[in-house]
């Protein structure tokens, strides 16, 4: 196998294990879940030299790999052209909480809370006249990473102001798809990631999911998507 598709296997299994455990990743955990036969050894290389290229850390000289921002990115890129979309069933889930639904507030409110409980984050929506509708404080307040008091307190002083927050995020928007801004790219919470896009006439009104860096890029891109279709057909 070329070594650069093998490297961004490998990627993939560090970021998609990493998600779900929140602890670093060695390289016999990575030769485990490959779909081919790999040894541990040459995965092992591998990582390090995903290290050297700035897409992985090591926290500790013992532990595993963690990914760092650009590893996020350079991971965004792969799935987002992978094209996946929400299941058949999460769709027809989603468009039936909008079914008897009549004002345009409670369809947006609605709309922030099934963000926050599908993604185990924040959801956020922002109409015409720049109301926020907002879901999901509880969920980051029981992530580990709430603890860091850069990440949990610069979060909580950014959402005081959501209108000014969603504002400057959708500033950055560099098109009308579904854009991630991650890390650094985020201006106002280095430590994590918006899933933003706008929707409506002359795009407008703003939906957003967001969490820390580690959030499950594989089930929030869609989501967003599709709501975004969802609230634009309506």
């Amino acid at each position: 196998m070329d070594s650069n598709a093998r490297k961004q296997d490998i990627l993939k299994v560090v970021i998609e294990t990493f998600v779900h455990t929140g602890q670093p990743v060695g390289s016999m955990q990575v030769a485990e879940q490959l779909p081919y036969e790999t040894s541990s050894a040459t995965v092992r290389n591998d990582m390090v030299e995903l290290t050297e290229l700035g897409l992985l850390s090591q926290p500790h000289t013992s532990a595993g790999r963690v990914p760092t921002d650009l590893g996020y990115k350079t991971y965004v890129k792969v799935i987002t052209g992978e094209r996946k979309e929400l299941s058949k069933r999460q769709q027809e889930v989603l468009s039936r909480h909008f079914e008897k639904l009549r004002s345009l507030q409670e369809k947006y409110q609605t709309a922030a809370r099934l963000l926050a409980e599908m993604s185990g984050s924040i959801g956020m929506l922002m109409d015409d006249a720049q109301n926020v509708y907002l879901s999901g404080f509880s969920n980051i307040a029981k992530m580990p990473e709430f603890a860091d008091q850069q990440f949990g307190v610069k979060l909580m002083e950014a959402l005081e102001e959501p209108k000014e927050f969603l504002n400057q995020a959708s500033r950055t928007l560099r098109s009308d798809d579904v854009n991630v801004l991650i890390g650094k790219d985020n201006h106002q919470i280095n430590k994590a990631t918006i899933v933003i896009t706008n929707f409506g006439p002359q795009g407008k009104r703003v939906i957003s999911i967001i969490g820390p860096t580690r959030m499950d890029y594989n089930k929030n891109l869609p989501l967003v998507e599709y709501m975004k279709k969802l609230l634009t057909d309506l």
